[in-house]
């Protein structure tokens, strides 16, 4: 049985192009029991895509691949503990992207040591460039 655990939808511009609605369809259609979506530093997609799950029988896993420095580290939602901390690692991540006289946004970014502090109820997985 396999279940993706790593996935981005169309809002995760130039990574991927399906609507979270389309790929909860695909899963259903493959048969998988689960299906995370990860889009790069944000939940963007995660409400959509956990009511387009239930009416295919599909467990929606909610996550996100946050960067962290010049990496990435993807982080999947275990509980209620874990859904906050997530959306408090992804509220500091942007919370400095447009720190700048300018108004110009940057790219978000949390440190590891951000991530230590608000592991709780989170699974990170390695292997992402």
């Amino acid at each position: 049985m396999y279940v993706e655990l790593h996935a981005h939808s169309a809002f995760s511009f130039l990574d991927g192009a399906s609507t979270p609605t389309e790929l909860a369809a695909a899963a259903a259609a493959h048969g998988y029991p689960a299906f995370a979506l990860t889009d790069h530093d944000g939940v963007w997609g995660s409400m959509e895509f956990a009511h387009a799950c239930k009416g295919f029988g599909v467990r929606p896993i909610t996550g996100a691949e946050l960067t962290v420095g010049k990496s990435h580290l993807t982080l999947l939602v275990e509980d209620a503990v874990g859904y906050r901390n997530l959306c408090r690692l992804l509220t500091v991540a942007h919370a400095h992207t447009r720190d700048n006289t300018g108004r110009t946004s940057s790219q978000p970014w949390a440190t590891l040591e951000q991530v230590e502090e608000h592991a709780e109820g989170l699974v990170c997985l390695s292997g992402c460039a």
